[in-house]
């Protein structure tokens, strides 16, 4: 989906991450145990990315990671908030690209 290509970055909020939680609240009106869980695996990704990397892993782990983060967050949101989010997964690519 290349959804999360440039989560992680530097910023106000938590950054891209924090910034794409608050997009992504508004767009799927996410409760908030969602946002907290999403939050959860934002934090939970961010981690285990930094530990790929000084570990010299692959890029390949990198994206598997994601991916897993991906399918957690896909399975939190209803049906309705799914189809949303596919619709915009997009929106929310450029939305981290932004500087």
């Amino acid at each position: 989906m290349g959804f999360f290509k440039k989560l992680l970055g530097s910023g106000n909020n938590g950054g891209k991450m924090g910034d794409l939680l608050q997009q992504l609240t508004t767009d799927l009106s996410l409760d908030t145990n969602q946002a907290n869980e999403i939050k959860v695996l934002f934090k939970s990704f961010k981690e285990q990315r930094a530990g790929i990397k000084s570990a010299g892993g692959e890029r390949s782990q990198i994206l598997a990671a994601r991916q897993a983060m991906t399918e957690k967050m896909i399975n939190l949101l209803s049906p309705q908030q799914q189809d949303i989010f596919k619709q915009n997964a997009g929106k929310y690519d450029s939305f981290l690209q932004q500087s």
